[in-house]
């Protein structure tokens, strides 16, 4: 049965004996030990080998019969899930993400990351474990795509993600074990658990995944488009506190989230081509046969503040252009959300500031 222990800067799994480890990290190996190693934000190493063995040796531990991950995450922090099947370790950092349309390609890790190591409870064969290796990546991929990372489209983690599952190899266990067998299903579901509880990211830093601009980047455009009529007397911190305060209780509103969500989906499918109807260079283009964006806009505006935050995202809309603001560069369904959300704020501000609220 496998147990963990915390020493210095790595978290020690001790697997209860040699296991079968299919990982990303080192092929196809036997291990009596995994290691979670903590290292800084930026880190950097030239062989990842010889700096592994090193953390192992000082560790106690035999490199040869011990693999390592490095994290970046929060020094001592990790999750761990069990059910009769196995037990799942995993660090969870988010950043950065990668996607199919990765604008920027990396030659030397950097390290984030998403670390997933699965230890099964019973035996089964070799193919089997390569089966439950497949299943963990689909699980922690699956999972990362729920989060919303912010990518040129759908992310399925990050750079340095490392997975690997550990079992004893014994003929007479289990040919198969994909996700819709029970021992493939169990891992399944606790991978894709651990990976969507590490998600520790504030308020702010959840919106900028889904639309594009975090909770204060979002007020910093609101004061841009208030700037051009300001209310007299009234101090820009005081605006700047106040429209804060309304973000952060619209944002507590599930139905706000709902639309903040289905905008960013939208998004995805439309840049995938997968709208049909609308072809993907013809979406990318941001076509006028698009409508939806516009009644996506209204409801929300609609919702947050009635006919007078319909008509203040109308002037948010118009506006961003002449003001250069950073939501005309958000996708289609995107920037119709984001100026609901600003126009909304808006309108509920002049009503307390001037009086007029009903």
């Amino acid at each position: 049965m496998a147990s963990e222990q915390l020493v210095n800067n790595s978290l020690i799994i001790s697997l209860g004996g040699m296991l079968r480890i299919a990982s990303s990290m080192h092929g196809l190996v036997d291990a009596k030990h995994v290691v979670f190693h903590y290292v800084d934000k930026g880190f950097r190493v030239d062989n990842v080998d010889e700096y592994s063995a090193r953390v192992a040796m000082s560790l106690g531990l035999d490199p040869g019969r011990t693999i390592v991950f490095l994290t970046a995450v929060e020094k001592g922090k990790y999750i761990r899930l069990e059910d009769e099947e196995a037990t799942v370790y995993a660090t969870v950092g988010l950043r950065p993400p990668v996607c199919i349309e990765q604008e920027k390609l990396y030659e030397a890790p950097r390290l984030g990351t998403i670390n997933v190591v699965v230890v099964v409870k019973r035996e089964v064969t070799e193919p089997a474990l390569l089966d439950l290796y497949r299943v963990t990546a689909e699980a922690k991929c699956l999972a990362s795509s729920m989060l919303g990372l912010r990518c040129s489209s759908r992310s399925p983690g990050t750079v340095t993600d490392a997975v690997a599952v550990a079992a004893r190899i014994s003929p007479s266990g289990p040919r198969w074990a994909g996700m819709a067998t029970r021992l493939g299903n169990a891992v399944a579901r606790l991978v894709h658990s651990a990976v969507i509880r590490g998600d520790d990211r504030g308020l702010g830093e959840r919106l900028r995944g889904f639309l594009g601009l975090g909770l204060e980047e979002l007020v910093e455009e609101a004061m841009r488009v208030y700037r051009v009529a300001p209310v007299p007397g009234v101090s820009e911190q005081v605006v700047r506190n106040k429209l804060r305060s309304m973000l952060e209780r619209v944002l507590r509103d599930p139905n706000v989230w709902s639309f903040i969500l289905a905008a960013r989906e939208l998004d995805l499918y439309g840049a995938t081509g997968l709208i049909p109807g609308v072809s993907r260079e013809e979406f990318l283009g941001d076509t006028k046969r698009i409508v939806a964006d516009e009644a996506l806009e209204v409801a929300l505006a609609n919702y947050i503040a009635g006919f007078r935050g319909l008509l203040a995202s109308y002037w948010v809309d118009r506006e961003k252009h002449r003001l250069g603001l950073r939501i005309a560069e958000l996708p289609v369904f995107e920037d119709d959300v984001a100026a609901a959300l600003i126009g909304s704020l808006l309108s509920r501000l002049y009503d307390e500031l001037l009086g007029t609220g009903i």
